[in-house]
């Protein structure tokens, strides 16, 4: 199975052809993290890999979807999905700009509506 993964902050390929494991983008250095079947599930697992299981995967969820391109945290945490045949699983990337992941996504979370 042929599996596509592209880096939404700068369009960098991070996985094509071989299964994609968190890591850091090589192009900007993002760290992304998830792999989840549903957009909530691959937030849930990231959420427990950078060690904020307690924000609310939902809200996290929700805000990515709803980040305005001209915001601040706009080019700072995105969420995408990969290219595979049949099926696709969910990312999260989160720069490496200065603010931990988990402090980000904090954030993020306190902005939900």
């Amino acid at each position: 199975m042929s599996v596509r993964l592209v880096c939404p902050l700068c369009g960098t390929v991070v996985s094509d052809g071989a299964e994609p494991k968190p890591g850091r983008c090589p192009g900007c250095a993002a760290r992304f993290e998830g792999g989840g079947d549903s957009a909530t599930d691959a937030v849930a697992a990231a959420l427990a890999a950078i060690g904020a299981s307690g924000l609310s995967a939902e809200a996290v969820t929700r805000r990515l979807f709803e980040l305005d391109p001209d915001g601040d945290l706009a080019g700072k945490a995105a969420i995408t999905s990969d290219r595979r045949d049949g099926f696709y699983r969910w990312w999260i990337f989160v720069s490496d700009g200065g603010e931990a992941a988990a402090e980000l996504l904090g954030r993020l979370a306190a902005t939900s509506s």
